[in-house]
């Protein structure tokens, strides 16, 4: 298949772009700078240029196109919640998704697929029992947001043939994301437990994150809803003691939530603070299976395994 793929340069997106070459199709990866795509993703990856504001420049490359995956999205976590930061990180997300569907509209050969990004934030904070596909959404600045960001493709529905919406958990990986950040604290003294460290945190390895985009893509039967997350969700004190083992150090240290409060305001009870229990309900009952179900192995395999 031919695929575009929008935020190809981001964390989940690089691992895509391999995933699915490794698997015989062939991704496109679409860029506001092809030159820093190219450098990021490397020399053979085909790029597109394309401006994030034309859906008629966007329409023009759907010929041959089978599927499109739109991860384009700012990062909520990575900076303080200013008003100017909230309004960038909300246009990333439902301004992409709005204009995906004006290129539809306009282009008369359509993709038969597209795949939206989205986030276990849909749910809210808190969610101490397990979540599926089926439960409504929450409440908060994440949880409406991901709801807006979600229905900005609502459109498309009836256009093309099938939707499929991607919420994600907390991807772990290597070079970048949430694992880079938690082994930091140990480099200089000891982990770092943040507030109570009951809340529940809903992982997923790299690996099976991109490995479940295709699965989704390559059946033909999948649709809708699908949460991104290992089947085995822990407790962030239980997270950071699997990553205490494997540097040979204790995690003795605690953050107060109060402390978090202070210094991030509203954003720390929906980012750090947050506790949210996620199962991968229908992934599992449509045959998905994952390599890494269980956190443990999954920090080993990303700290300890070169071959990752």
């Amino acid at each position: 298949m031919r695929i575009l793929i929008i935020g190809a340069t981001g964390f989940i997106g690089r691992e895509l772009m391999k995933e699915l070459e490794q698997a015989g199709h062939h991704p496109v990866a679409v860029s506001r700078n092809a030159f820093n795509a190219k450098e990021t993703l490397g020399g053979k990856a085909e790029i597109i240029e394309w401006d994030g504001l034309s859906p008629v420049d966007l329409a023009k490359h759907f010929a041959g196109v089978d599927a499109i995956i739109n991860l384009a999205g700012e990062n909520i976590a990575s900076d303080r919640w200013t008003s100017k930061r909230k309004k960038l990180i909300r246009e990333s997300r439902v301004n992409t998704g709005r204009l995906l569907c004006d290129a539809f509209r306009i282009s008369r050969l359509k993709p038969s697929t597209l795949i939206q990004g989205s986030a276990i934030g849909f749910y809210g904070t808190p969610v101490d029992k397990p979540a599926e596909e089926g439960q409504s959404a929450g409440t908060g600045y994440i949880a409406e947001l991901t709801q807006d960001w979600e229905s900005s493709v609502t459109p498309a529905g009836k256009m093309i043939p099938r939707i499929i919406i991607i919420r994600t958990g907390l991807v772990l990986g290597k070079d970048g994301g949430l694992l880079e950040k938690m082994c930091l604290p140990f480099k200089f003294f000891c982990g770092t437990v943040f507030g109570s460290g009951k809340q529940w945190m809903s992982w997923i390895h790299i690996h099976d994150e991109v490995r479940a985009i295709r699965f989704l893509l390559e059946n033909s039967h999948s649709s809708g809803p699908y949460n991104l997350t290992a089947p085995n969700p822990v407790r962030m004190t239980a997270f950071i003691t699997s990553i205490a083992e494997i540097h040979g150090k204790q995690a003795w240290l605690k953050v107060p939530g109060i402390f978090l409060k202070a210094v991030l305001g509203k954003m720390a009870n929906e980012t750090v603070l947050s506790s949210q229990n996620i199962y991968p309900g229908k992934l599992l009952e449509e045959g998905f299976k994952f390599e890494y179900p269980h956190l443990p192995d999954a920090i080993k395999n990303l700290l300890l395994d070169t071959k990752a």
